[in-house]
């Protein structure tokens, strides 16, 4: 039986028989590194009496069903899981159960159970990428076992994770780095220096912008297609990279300096600011969000935590980054202040210390939010325009079961009976033709016209939302459908805070607030709120989870545009950081946004104080105020700061990516002045903005 004696990193490597390919001095010393890093990382002292109660002479669990081949909540996956426990406290000279002899005779004898029997799931990736991880990691603990398993076990187990396990370049992005990640643990446990190059090559070749699956030119993340996915599948990129790279330091595999700079520019300028708080904004992780606590994020503060060491250039922000996920420090602390417009992910984002808010869009160059497996079942009007409005980040953590999900925050959506699905589960390209945004970083407008024709629904609007800092200013005209139930625009759906009202319809109030959030409406509208108690089950949007009701007190406020509106409209305003009644209404009376037009064709408006006009034309026009003018000879959404000076800067954006030029005249009193934007060319950059100076 072989043995192990753990001294120093540079003593010889472990030997296994053929067909394995012997190694060099130097690459067995990486994989000692590599299984002593390894082992560093999944360290634990489980308690694990309750499970050798449930162990069978036979090798099985009493408890498990080991002909079950679901989908989700795969039931057999429970063995590999205990007996790795077993290994941790076979291992561990803390647990009771260290260097028992009984413990290790199960640990073989269930090894050697899972091997006859084979159980297999429906869902490939229990098969290619769970259980070989988890029997890569039990394989790799049990090496610094006082015995470890035999070498016969031990080998077949590994010649089929081998046959099973898939090979990680047939697939892309994160299920490439998952699958690669076994191959690792296969490779050193037998010192094949071939196959643990290749295996991480394969993790660290998806750190690359592409126009495929994975990191985009625009620093966001797509998987399952042109899906955004920057929570979900970027979670599992993220895993894998940084686990690997953090196993590769100090050895001749370290992740390359570009690479370094690619993830940590993901991780802090996306991933990580998406997160508030704890929690990471519900509209970006996809079928994830019918899952219970999957915004939560707090585990992945040991992504960060590696990254302090992987990219010490930016230690500083990484260790603030893992200071809130742990609650070390509020959500606001050291918060990036400004917007980013993702034009190819149709995504837009606004942070400040005060708030986090963003819009997630479809068009017909990405797809909606899937709903596979039988998951995020009433997903079908998230991609239309969604928002997520957060101060602390715990604002929606878990309501999922209970929302009204035909009141989506953000969406404008008729009123159906039962929730639409769309022909394919694993996401359609929306409809939209104009779907992007401008920004200069600081601020930004995001602009959408879609029409939907699925009978249930057959509805057309044109939005835009503004961010400008202190305010968000969301429009909507053109608003038509022929269904016979109202048509609502949601401003929000979230946990009841400082607010104490029944449901009731305000004919023309001029704002309400809600847990420090303010919503204001400079138009007439018919507006509706509730604050109530909301029931639901998990199990009505994912059909493995739970079927115990769940309840919660919940605030929804929206906007009622009738049964088949015509050419109906909106306008509001959220204004974060009002903290009473008192301080709503003095902004209210003061506020400095003017709404300029509100059309199917041109929605426009000013901010007073910073002076600041965002314009969205929906169609080449003239938008008309006062002295001033801004002819566009195209479809755009631009941004133009500082009229009032002698240079003026112009940003501007085609939301159609039609990579054609576009020319923007503005009339300033008796000045005048043109730019013509050319975005011929511009291929992936198509939905980029470009900035101009315009002297007058």
């Amino acid at each position: 039986m072989r043995t192990l004696v753990l001294t120093a990193i540079a003593s010889c490597g472990l030997t296994m028989g053929a067909p394995y390919a012997h190694a060099s001095n130097a690459a067995q010393n990486d994989f000692e590194v590599f299984m002593q890093k390894i082992r560093n990382s999944v360290k634990k002292n489980p308690s694990i009496d309750s499970d050798l109660a449930k162990f069978k002479d036979d090798g099985s669990f009493a408890d498990v069903d080991y002909t079950n081949t679901a989908m989700t909540n795969w039931d057999p996956i429970k063995h590999i899981e205990r007996l790795q426990n077993f290994a941790y406290a076979y291992t561990n000279p803390d647990n009771k159960h260290y260097q028992d002899e009984a413990v290790y005779d199960k640990i073989v004898k269930g090894l050697e159970y899972w091997y006859a029997q084979d159980p297999e799931s429906d869902n490939w990736w229990h098969n290619q990428i769970s259980e070989p991880q988890k029997i890569g990691v039990l394989l790799i603990q049990m090496r610094s076992g006082k015995k470890q398993v035999p070498e016969d076990i031990e080998a077949k187990t590994l010649e089929r994770i081998l046959k099973d396990g898939g090979e990680p370049e047939k697939w892309t992005g994160a299920n490439r780095t998952d699958i690669a990640l076994h191959w690792i643990y296969r490779a050193c446990l037998t010192e094949n220096a071939d196959d643990l190059k290749r295996a991480i090559d394969n993790v660290f070749s998806p750190v690359e912008y592409t126009t495929g699956e994975g990191f985009q030119y625009d620093n966001s993340y797509f998987q399952h297609g042109t899906q955004l996915y920057i929570g979900g599948y970027g979670d599992e990129i993220l895993k894998g990279v940084t686990q690997v790279a953090s196993y590769a330091l100090g050895t001749s595999y370290e992740l390359s300096k570009d690479k370094v700079e690619l993830l940590s520019k993901f991780m802090r300028e996306t991933y990580y600011r998406s997160v508030r708080g704890q929690n990471m904004m519900w509209d970006i992780i996809g079928r994830s969000m019918s899952r219970p606590n999957a915004t939560k994020k707090q585990n992945t503060a040991i992504y960060a935590k590696r990254m302090i060491d992987i990219d010490p250039e930016h230690a500083e922000e990484f260790k603030n980054i893992v200071a809130r996920l742990n609650r070390k420090k509020p959500a606001d602390y050291k918060t990036r202040n400004g917007h980013i417009h993702y034009y190819i992910g149709d995504y837009s984002l606004y942070t400040s210390p005060s708030y986090a808010m963003d819009v997630r869009l479809a068009s017909t160059r990405t797809k909606k939010c899937e709903y596979g497996n039988k998951e995020n079942l009433k997903t079908y009007f998230l991609s239309y325009g969604c928002t997520c409005i957060t101060q602390t980040g715990d604002e929606y953590y878990n309501i999922f079961p209970v929302w009204d999900w035909r009141h989506i925050p953000g969406t404008t959506a008729p009123q159906v009976e039962k929730i639409p699905m769309d022909d394919k589960a694993w996401g359609m390209n929306g409809t939209s033709t104009f779907a992007g945004g401008v920004s200069d970083s600081i601020m930004g407008a995001t602009a959408f016209s879609y029409t939907d024709t699925k009978e249930e629904v057959n509805l057309s609007a044109k939005k835009s939302w503004y961010f400008f800092g202190d305010e968000v200013v969301c429009l909507g005209a053109g608003i038509s459908s022929t269904t016979n139930v109202p048509v609502h625009t949601t401003i929000n759906q979230c946990f009841l805070g400082a607010f104490n009202m029944n449901a009731k319809t305000l004919e023309h109030p001029n704002w309400i607030i809600n847990d420090n959030i303010g919503y204001l409406f400079p138009q007439e509208e018919k507006v509706f709120f509730t604050s109530q108690e909301q029931k639901g089950k998990w199990s009505d949007i994912n059909t493995s989870k739970s079927k115990k009701e769940e309840s919660h007190h919940v605030f929804t406020v929206g906007i009622d545009h009738g049964v088949a509106p015509k050419n109906a409209s909106y306008a509001y305003i959220v204004v974060p950081n009002k903290k009473s009644e008192k301080e709503m209404e003095a902004y209210y009376k003061n506020n400095p946004i003017e709404i300029l037009s509100n059309t199917d064709k041109i929605q426009a408006v000013r901010n007073t104080e910073d002076g600041v006009w965002m314009v969205t034309f929906f169609e080449a026009g003239t938008m008309k105020h006062k002295d001033l003018s801004v002819t566009a000879d195209k479809p755009c959404v631009l941004m133009v700061k500082d009229l009032t000076s002698k240079a003026a800067t112009l940003h501007i954006a085609d939301p159609g990516q039609t990579q054609t030029a576009i020319k923007v005249t503005i009339k300033n009193g008796k000045k005048e002045q043109s730019v013509t934007a050319d975005f011929a060319n511009t291929g992936i950059h198509a939905g980029a903005t470009k900035a101009y100076r315009m002297a007058f």
